[in-house]
């Protein structure tokens, strides 16, 4: 890239750079504002649009209220995406499609249509274990995982922020 494109190089060296940044400070917390692990993503996803080009494909469908209503833990979504991302083939003529919206039952999901690599990619299952054991320190909720012939879809409890009043803090 470096080689190839001088400003977009820049520009993802600076956005890595943001991404390292984030995880270094913001791991060592319990939950995070869904807002901010959200920008986070934006992110994240700048990177993986550069190694995949077209061959991937983000929506995320949440509102500026739940935005700043709820919490997660950190990097739940980054390990949600590159979970789909590792397991998944991601190519041009059958892009990876992840969704990303909240449920009737306060849960965020993540879900992606399924494409499973032929090939078996060496898995430490660490990703998704660490997500659960996070949730199971902060909520009683569980972590729900469903699979079908279509889609791989996890969904977690989201955590009420303390401070949300119910107001719109829309600007």
């Amino acid at each position: 890239l470096v080689e190839t494109n001088q400003e977009l190089s820049v520009k993802f060296i600076n956005q890595l750079s943001k991404a390292y940044r984030y995880i270094l400070e913001k791991s060592v917390y319990d939950s995070i504002k869904l807002a901010t692990e959200i920008e986070f993503l934006e992110t994240y996803m700048f990177l993986l649009m550069i190694r995949f080009e077209n061959k991937l494909s983000l929506d995320i469908r949440i509102s500026c209220q739940e935005k700043d209503k709820y919490s997660i833990v950190p990097l739940t979504l980054q390990l949600l995406v590159e979970n789909a991302v590792k397991h998944n083939i991601v190519v041009q003529s059958r892009p990876l499609q992840v969704l990303i919206y909240t449920d009737e039952n306060a849960n965020l999901v993540v879900e992606n249509n399924l494409q499973k690599k032929t090939s078996m990619t060496y898995s430490s299952k660490r990703g998704l274990s660490n997500v659960i054991a996070k949730y199971k320190i902060l909520t009683e909720q569980r972590i729900d995982i469903e699979e079908t012939r279509e889609y791989f879809r996890v969904a977690v409890p989201l955590i009420r922020n303390k401070s949300y009043a119910g107001i719109d803090h829309r600007r």
